[in-house]
């Protein structure tokens, strides 16, 4: 009989933990695999034992448990045959430091770099690039860190290694390239050190990984034509009933709402939707340069704003306004010491009209912006590097 069940998908890292962990221990786990991401989700009855639908998961009779650190720190602790968890106090603590920094700082800025480039997720070149430069300083202060050390913590494997080692996996399979590997070798020496220990080698089935040899890249997805529908044959109008003498005309619809910027007329010589292109698939200062190019502050204007709600909730409440507008807000400095700054370009000079469709916009304020003066500060936010105001970018999101 098992130990008990341990809920996962194949080639996420955090469920991988969880099993090595149990090989480690000696514990017979039984590995149901449940995919979040496969069609119709972990489904009703995985959702009655664990309503937030988190994976990995384990039950055990009727013990049920989430969150990637507290399942292996929970199997690791059953006999501690292993010593996962540490020699002492401090290295405890140090191993939990380690896991924390793996599965809620490593993990998801190696996904947020790579996932685009596979299709995973939505492809902005912004936000991939800041990923990769995040991903890029975590991984240099792992392998300084390694310089002088075999293992994370003490002269033995531990839990920390085991997530570190996991989560590299991903960055392994798509990123880290040979050029990167041997600009890092420490690195490399510890991946292969620890994926190389029986327990971990035979839960990745006894096969030798292979990293990729040249870093995966973008590949905009080809539109399919489509096909021409035959023009449908007109249908004969039916014959008008005639209408009792007493009966009134029936008032005409009212004319749909338009938006106000529509009153300007038809888009002159800047087409919004082209940079919007240039800017998703070119480095931010080629898209800048064909801005330069053909931009004409007759059409459009740069508007900043700054606040603290949350961003998503004031880009989706704009949609109406989506094919006059463009920019990014991001957040600046870091947890009580932050400011966010967004700078958009808009149709026209009155950005009322296009954020009143917003209805919390008086929550904001606005400043029109000088392209020619500003060129800086707008290449910086939309760049999302440099500093603002002394403030280093940490987040944001682009509306386009």
């Amino acid at each position: 009989m098992s130990f008990a069940k341990v809920y996962g998908f194949e080639g996420n890292p955090r469920t991988r933990v969880a099993l090595v962990v149990a090989k480690y221990e000696g514990l017979d786990v039984e590995w149901v695999k449940t995919n979040p991401y496969a069609e119709g989700g972990v489904g009703a009855e995985y959702l009655a034992k664990f309503p937030l639908g988190l994976v990995p998961a384990l039950e055990k009779g009727d013990y049920k448990l989430t969150e990637a650190i507290a399942i292996a720190s929970y199997l690791a602790s059953q006999e501690n045959k292993a010593g996962l968890l540490g020699q002492s106090k401090e290295d405890a603590a140090d191993v939990l430091r380690w896991a924390s920094w793996a599965n809620a700082d490593l993990l998801p800025t190696i996904a947020s770099w790579f996932r685009p480039l596979v299709g995973a997720a939505p492809y902005q070149k912004p936000q991939v690039d800041a990923a990769k430069e995040k991903s890029l300083k975590h991984l240099n202060y792992l392998e300084k860190t390694l310089a002088t050390r075999t293992f994370l913590v003490g002269e033995r494997i531990t839990l920390a290694d085991i997530f570190v080692a996991s989560v590299l996996f991903r960055g392994f399979e798509n990123v880290l390239d040979a050029e990167w590997r041997q600009a890092n070798p420490n690195i490399v020496r510890f991946w292969q050190t620890v994926y190389h220990q029986p327990a971990f080698f035979e839960v990745l089935g006894n096969v030798e990984p292979t990293p990729v040899e040249k870093a995966v890249v973008y590949t905009p997805p080809k539109k399919e034509a489509k096909p021409k529908a035959e023009p449908a044959a007109p249908k004969p109008k039916p014959a008008a009933a005639p209408k009792p003498a007493a009966e009134e005309e029936e008032a005409p619809a009212a004319p749909k709402a338009k938006h106000p910027c529509e009153a300007l007329g038809p888009a002159q010589s800047f087409p919004l939707d082209e940079f919007k292109r240039q800017y998703s698939n070119n480095d931010t200062p080629v898209a800048m340069k064909w801005l330069d190019e053909h931009y004409n502050a007759n059409d459009y204007s740069i508007s900043t704003t700054t606040s603290l709600p949350s961003i998503t909730g004031l880009h989706t409440r704009l949609e109406a306004s989506r094919k006059y507008l463009f920019g990014n807000m991001l957040v600046y400095g870091e947890s009580n010491a932050s400011k966010i700054i967004g700078i958009y370009m808009i149709r026209g000079n009155d950005w009322k009209s296009i954020f009143e469709v917003a209805p919390d916009y008086e929550s904001y304020e606005f400043t029109m912006l000088d392209y020619k003066t500003d060129r800086e500060l707008i290449e910086k936010v939309w760049s999302w590097e440099g500093e603002v105001e002394g403030l280093k970018c940490a987040d944001g999101k682009t509306f386009k």
